[in-house]
């Protein structure tokens, strides 16, 4: 049985999100008549909520003695420093409010980051009562996490063996390649994910751009952490991210670099790829290897066809990415419609840059002659088409990450 997908809850702002995320954890606390765990986060994100639970109306509602705080990662910082995270909640609640016995920080005043590393996976070991996590059993009832601008989770970086560590509770990381550049501590996803749920809190305009990337399936640690059980992302207005695309069909002439785009798209997103001319019915190909030019009436049934494979990954879930030249804006039309997460990337270049890679290429069953009839068909997409626009004179991964830039998804390489 596979993880559950992620819940995404719409709110007003961040005020609604902090108040959202306290009912939460209250209604966590409440399923729990025993010792209850909760994982804590730094940064921004959860200064609100934090200073909610303090208030009376939330405070008194707390059965504090049977609530223990621990923190998914923390700043390798002394205590006290404004960069501490722990430091952050106790002051802004648990200080306050619960006993120091039931508040758990990370030792940071150890000789490294490895070493405090070590000792806070003792203590949650010697909570737990083992030092093998059972699936049966989580570890926390609830862990709040937010999202970096990099995609990161607790000190989990894009791309650092911290990521990919499934034998450890809890790691050293050296350094962080966003700010504060200081060392981390960081609890590993598969201890993160022992739980009954995974709260994310996404708030602001800034968050846009890299939940948009996350919720497009983009392979990152933000997307990698979930509970075991249940995992919600609470989402303000302001972040509420863009219509995730679904497909993209990478279009212009032929030899502007379709498939070797399309291809590199889809190894930085992990999308399936497809060569539209694989759709093209046998009398087709034939047509064009003899040097004809195809008419409109040959085209529809090969642009349907294709908009129907477009259509079943849809329905089915599943992103695809398809090369197709795609010239007019009828054409267009079919393969797009009026679907929102259907995204046009127009490969632009002139008759003497496309006609010298055409003269190159091999195996290939459309002769250069029929390149003029190309461009006088071609009808570069409209403004009122949305179309990603990107010159073919750059190399293919300066020309992927353009797209992706644009497209808010995948930036950046693992």
């Amino acid at each position: 049985m596979g993880t559950p997908s992620p819940e995404l809850v719409r709110v007003a702002d961040k005020a609604a999100m902090a108040q959202a995320a306290a009912d939460l954890l209250l209604a966590r606390i409440g399923a729990n008549s025993g010792r209850v765990a909760i994982c804590l986060t730094g940064g921004s994100s959860p200064k609100q909520l934090y200073e909610l639970l303090a208030t009376k109306s939330y405070r008194d509602r707390i059965p504090w003695p049977r609530v223990h705080w621990f923190i998914g990662d923390e700043r390798f910082v002394p205590p006290g420093d404004p960069l501490h995270n722990m430091t952050m909640a106790r002051h802004a609640f648990l200080d306050a409010c619960a006993p120091a016995s039931n508040i758990h920080p990370v030792p940071t005043e150890t000789g490294s980051p490895e070493s405090s590393a070590d000792a806070y996976a003792r203590e949650l070991m010697t909570f737990y009562g083992a030092d093998a996590l059972d699936p049966a059993r989580p570890l926390f009832d609830l862990v709040l996490l937010g999202i970096g601008p990099d995609g990161h989770v607790a000190s989990l970086f894009p791309g650092y063996p911290a990521v990919d560590v499934r034998d450890r509770w809890v790691v050293g990381v050296d350094k962080a390649h966003v700010a504060p550049f200081v060392p981390r501590v960081s609890l590993t996803l598969p201890v993160l994910a022992s739980c009954r749920t995974m709260l994310f809190e996404v708030g602001g305009a800034d968050k846009r751009p890299i939940l948009t990337r996350v919720l497009a399936g983009e392979y990152l640690p933000a997307n990698r952490a979930r509970s075991n059980e249940r995992t919600t992302f609470l989402i303000d207005a302001a972040a509420w991210p863009d219509t995730p695309p679904h497909a993209l069909i990478v279009m212009g002439v032929a030899s502007s670099g379709k498939s070797t785009v399309g291809e590199a798209l889809g190894r930085r997103l992990g999308w399936r790829f497809e060569d539209g001319d694989s759709f093209h019915p046998p009398a087709n190909v034939a047509k064009m290897s003899a040097g004809h030019p195809l008419t409109d009436e040959d085209r529809w049934p090969w642009l349907q066809a294709i908009a129907d494979e477009i259509a079943r990954c849809r329905a089915e879930g599943e992103p695809i990415i398809i090369a197709c030249s795609a010239l007019k804006k009828a054409y267009r039309k079919i393969l797009v419609g009026d679907r929102g997460d259907v995204r046009l990337v127009y490969l632009e270049g002139d008759r003497e840059l496309i006609g010298d890679r055409m003269g190159h290429r091999k195996g290939h069953f459309m002769p250069t002659g029929l390149l003029d009839s190309q461009f006088a068909t071609l009808e570069p997409p409209a403004a009122d088409e949305h179309p990603i626009t990107v010159l073919v004179d750059a190399p293919v991964e300066s020309i992927v990450d353009q797209v992706l830039q644009q497209l808010h998804i995948g930036q950046g390489r693992a």
